[in-house]
């Protein structure tokens, strides 16, 4: 009867492991692992005056190497996180909800990444964004990414650089570090915090 007892017990225990063991860690950042949830495209309907948008910080994190990469995800999700945590890129509205969003002050910002994460870029495009989709890029815009149209108070531009040696974008408010890294300067994404 003891002998039945633990092998009962036994059998338990391996069955509440494998249980364990087989649950899914729903934090997996990676495009593919997100490709099913809810997106935000230039597609998606917008009305409204902003409300309910909270400023977010957008981190920025590079991988180095023969294939750099730098790469922004924002402190609600939108994004992706590869390589080495490099600090605050800037910050910016973002909100869960399309109403309220004034489309004479504010871009979406959209986060797309290469298929075999190669490049990492942050557009307001539709055009661009789509052209990206149609060669593969992921959309990894989960929340509603705000971006200013023209100068505030208290803003500074996002400059937008790219090295066509590495096939990397950077973003920055900086504008002597692009260049002193040797980008090519690609313009002005918007106005940020």
């Amino acid at each position: 009867m003891r002998n039945k007892v633990l092998l009962t017990i036994k059998s338990l225990l391996v069955a509440v492991f494998l249980f364990t063991s087989c649950e899914t860690d729903n934090q997996d950042t990676s495009p593919e692992a997100r490709d099913n949830e809810f997106e935000i495209t230039p597609d998606t309907k917008i009305s409204g005056k902003a409300s309910g948008a909270v400023n977010e910080k957008v981190y920025r994190y590079y991988r180095g190497g023969s294939q750099s990469l730098h790469t922004y995800q924002t402190q609600s999700g939108s994004g992706i996180a590869v390589g080495n945590y490099e600090g605050v890129a800037f910050v910016t509205p973002v909100t869960t909800s399309s109403a309220g969003i004034d489309r004479n002050k504010y871009n979406i910002l959209y986060f797309l990444a290469h298929p075999q994460l190669q490049d990492f870029i942050m557009t307001t495009s539709a055009t661009e964004f789509w052209n990206l989709r149609g060669r593969g890029w992921k959309n990894v815009t989960r929340r509603y990414v705000l971006i200013q149209k023209r100068s505030g108070s208290g803003t500074k531009k996002l400059y937008r650089f790219y090295n066509r040696t590495n096939s990397d974008h950077l973003y920055t408010t900086n504008y002597s570090e692009g260049v002193n890294a040797g980008y090519r300067y690609e313009g002005v994404t918007g106005w940020v915090y």
